[in-house]
C-alpha cells in the first residue's frame, strides 16, 4: 500500500527538472554502504556542502561531478524516453514500456556508481518502474543470482542490454517493483538496528520522501 501512496509524489519530484532528478540520484548513490536512517541527515549534508559534503566519498564524487556536467541532458533523454513510442516492427512481442525500461536504464548505466541495482532505485523512484534488488532483496529472492546483478561498464552495449532485459524481467517476474518496495520497506524494520527508528514499511516508505524532499504525508 505504502509504494502506491509515496512513490507518486517521490515521481512528481523528480521528473520536476534536472535539479530535482540529481537529487534523487544523489539520494541512491548516498545510501550505498550506509545506514538508511542516516539518510535525512545525508541529503542535508550534501545540499548544504555539495562535493565538500563528507558523504560524498570516493567513487561517489565522481557520480557528483557527472550529474554537475550532464544531468540536464541526462534528464531529458529520460523524459524523453519515458515517453516515447516504439513501431509494432520493433519489439513486437514487448509493450512499450518494457521497451523504455530497459532503454532507459542502458542510460542511467553509463552513470558513474549506477549499476543494475541502483539504476533500477532510480528508475523505481522517478517513474516507479523497474527496482533495487539489493543485498537484502537478493538474500530473498532464492532464485536470483548474485550474477544476475553483475555488471562493468567495460561489457560492450550488446552484452550490457542483455544484462539489462534480464534484470528487468526479473523485477517484473518475480515481485514487480510495488512488491520489491513494499517488501523491501517492511524488510528494513526487521533489522536490530533500525527497530528503534522505523515501526512500519509505511514509515520507511514515508522516510524516502520526507529525507529526498523535506516533505510527508
Amino acid at each position: 500500500m505504502s509504494f502506491e501512496v509515496v512513490n507518486p509524489v517521490i515521481n512528481a519530484y523528480m521528473q520536476k527538472d534536472h535539479k530535482h532528478m540529481m537529487d534523487g540520484i544523489m539520494f541512491v548513490v548516498l545510501s550505498v554502504k550506509a545506514p538508511f536512517s542516516t539518510m535525512d541527515m545525508q541529503m542535508r549534508d550534501y545540499r548544504e556542502k555539495g562535493r565538500d559534503s563528507k558523504y560524498i566519498w570516493g567513487w561517489k564524487k565522481d557520480t557528483y561531478d557527472y550529474l554537475q556536467k550532464n544531468s540536464e541532458e541526462l534528464y531529458y533523454q529520460l523524459m524523453y524516453l519515458s515517453k516515447k513510442r516504439w513501431s509494432s516492427g520493433t519489439g513486437a512481442h514487448m509493450s512499450d514500456r518494457t521497451i523504455r525500461d530497459r532503454k532507459m536504464m542502458l542510460v542511467l548505466t553509463n552513470v558513474p556508481g549506477l549499476g543494475l541495482a541502483k539504476a533500477g532505485f532510480v528508475m523505481q523512484m522517478m517513474f516507479g518502474r523497474v527496482g533495487c534488488i539489493d543485498v537484502h532483496n537478493l538474500r530473498r529472492l532464492r532464485t536470483v543470482s548474485i550474477k544476475d546483478l553483475q555488471f562493468t561498464k567495460m561489457l560492450s552495449d550488446e552484452t550490457k542490454m542483455k544484462k539489462i532485459e534480464n534484470y528487468v524481467d526479473i523485477c517484473k517476474h518475480n515481485n514487480s517493483t510495488k512488491r520489491l518496495w513494499d517488501q523491501w520497506c517492511e524488510q528494513l524494520t526487521q533489522k536490530k538496528c533500525n527497530k528503534s527508528k522505523f515501526s512500519t514499511g509505511w514509515d520507511v516508505s514515508v522516510f524516502h520522501l520526507s529525507a529526498l524532499t523535506g516533505r510527508t504525508i
